[in-house]
C-alpha cells in the first residue's frame, strides 16, 4: 500500500519538478514577457518616417524599434513649429512605444506596403515621460505640399510592457526627416 502511495505522489510531483527549471514552456518566461527581453535603447540606424507624423528608429540587428505616432490634425498641430506632451497625461492622437522581435524582420515593418515574416514578441508603450515634436514645414517639393520635415524628442520616457516591468529612455532624437506618403 505504501509503495502505491509513493508511485501516485512521484506521478503528480514529477510535472511541477519539470516546470521549475522554465526551460520546458511550463509557466511565464524565464525574464517576462516577450522572451524576457527589455529594450536596449541603442539606436543605431538612421530614422525613417512616414504618413502624418510618425517616426521610427531602429537598433542595429533590427530586433528594437522606438516609434512616436502623433495625429497632426487631429491635435492642431502647426505647419512649423513645436508642441511637447506630457505622456503620462498624452491625449488621444499620440503613441510611443518600443517594439521587440526575436528576429530582424525581413523588411522594414513600417512605412511599407511589404509585409514580412517577422512577429513581435513585445510591445513596451510610454506612460510617462516628455515628447516634443517639432514641424519644420513643407519640403518645398514641387507638386507635394503633403510632404514635411519634421523632427522629435523624448526626455524621462517610461515604458511598460503590460506585466509591470519598467524600463527608462533617459533621451533620444530623432533628426529631422521627411515624413508624407511616398510610393513604394
Amino acid at each position: 500500500m505504501k509503495l502505491y502511495r509513493l508511485a501516485a505522489l512521484l506521478f503528480l510531483a514529477w510535472p511541477l519538478a519539470l516546470c521549475s527549471c522554465g526551460t520546458d514552456g511550463c509557466g511565464p518566461p524565464p525574464n517576462g514577457p516577450g522572451g524576457g527581453r527589455t529594450p536596449t535603447f541603442q539606436y543605431a540606424r538612421a530614422a525613417g518616417g512616414c504618413h502624418d507624423v510618425f517616426f521610427y528608429k531602429q537598433t542595429a540587428d533590427r530586433r528594437e524599434a522606438l516609434t512616436v505616432w502623433v495625429e497632426r490634425k487631429k491635435l492642431g498641430l502647426p505647419d512649423k513649429g513645436s508642441k511637447t506632451f506630457d505622456l503620462a497625461a498624452a491625449p488621444a492622437g499620440v503613441r510611443v512605444a518600443v517594439d521587440l522581435w526575436d528576429e530582424a524582420p525581413e523588411f522594414s515593418p513600417y512605412c511599407t506596403d511589404i509585409a514580412g515574416r517577422a512577429k513581435k514578441s513585445a510591445t513596451w508603450k510610454a506612460t510617462k515621460g516628455k515628447l516634443t515634436i517639432t514641424l519644420h514645414g513643407p519640403t518645398g517639393q514641387k507638386g507635394r505640399p503633403d510632404l514635411i520635415r519634421a523632427s522629435a524628442r523624448l526626455e524621462g520616457v517610461v515604458f511598460e510592457d503590460g506585466a509591470g516591468q519598467k524600463a527608462i529612455l533617459k533621451e533620444e532624437t530623432i533628426p529631422e526627416i521627411q515624413l508624407g506618403w511616398v510610393p513604394g
